[in-house]
């Protein structure tokens, strides 16, 4: 029996397991980064440990960083994985994805019970053909989905290192958030909360989010993290036309993003003539755990 080998590296541990037919998971693993020399090592220990490679099909691979050339530099470990070296191991072709865009492929899979709806229509995931999935957690990314005919591709994104224009009304924090990374994440949370204060309290993003029903700053705080979600959102959707719907997905934004809805869903319609149609556009939560490992279960994977 035939099997695909998936891997989800993060900054701090790597995650192996086999996919069988029908998205059966089996052999999950999981392994410390630091404790191997490059992904190559830990790839074979998770091989000896598990029966070897025997009726490997294909390799799908998600990782934090952009993808070029069949192969990916990892900030937070020094590995770097290639495609190439991959195949040569696994005897089996290999494709290296972003791990927003193995993400992205997730929404594939969701069922009505694996989301909540924020704000607009209910989402047709049978008759979409552009879909926008976006991260906010340590950072924040973004990929399209689109689909030609029967068939889906993901685009990924560095959405994260986009200018940033914050609203009017904050115009004075510009320089201290000048990329969009710099306010949609966990540290960006917190930052917001310490500028809005004019002091550090060492409060986390969890905590502030938390606070804000009787906390008016953190109240403020997640406000404008609100505003900036959804303009930024509203962005990515125009670029993208991803007209069926936009999913979040990420620890940040679902401790967060669902808070202020209503603050979210006036700057995501916020743009001029293209507002009557950013309307008809459902933001959705993803609820369902380790989406990229069920998108890179399905991701097609280059031929050898």
């Amino acid at each position: 029996m035939t099997w695909r080998l998936i891997a989800d590296v993060g900054g701090t541990n790597v995650r192996f397991a086999r996919v069988f037919d029908g998205l059966v998971f089996s052999e999950r693993r999981a392994y410390p980064g630091a404790r191997f020399e490059s992904f190559i090592h830990a790839m074979r220990a998770y091989a000896t440990e598990t029966g070897g490679l025997e009726g490997c099909s294909s390799v799908a691979i998600g990782a934090a960083g952009p993808v070029a050339a069949g192969e990916i530099h990892l900030t937070n470990i020094a590995w770097t994985i290639r495609e190439a070296d991959v195949e040569a191991e696994a005897g089996a072709p290999c494709t290296l994805l972003n791990d927003v865009e193995a993400a992205a492929y997730g929404a594939l899979t969701l069922t009505e019970r694996d989301y909540a709806l924020l704000s607009g229509p209910a989402p047709d995931l049978s008759r979409a053909r552009r879909l926008l999935i976006a991260n906010i957690g340590t950072g924040f990314g973004a990929a399209a989905l689109f689909r030609m005919e029967n068939v889906w591709a993901s685009c990924p994104s560095e959405a994260g290192h986009m200018s940033l224009r914050l609203p009017d009304d904050a115009a004075e924090l510009r320089l201290a958030f000048p990329s969009v990374e710099h306010a949609l994440s966990g540290r960006g949370i917190a930052h917001l909360h310490a500028a809005l204060r004019g002091c550090d309290d060492g409060l986390s993003a969890r905590d502030i989010c938390a606070n804000s029903a009787r906390d008016p700053a953190a109240a403020a705080t997640v406000r404008l993290f609100s505003e900036i979600t959804g303009s930024v959102l509203g962005d990515l959707t125009l670029a993208y036309t991803a007209w069926d719907g936009v999913f979040l997905v990420g620890s940040v934004a679902k401790g967060c993003a669902a808070t202020d809805p209503r603050a979210m869903r006036a700057a995501f319609e916020s743009k001029g003539p293209m507002s009557e149609r950013l309307k008809t556009v459902p933001i959705a939560l993803m609820l369902k755990e380790d989406p990229a490992f069920f998108g890179l279960a399905i991701a097609p994977v280059h031929a050898f």
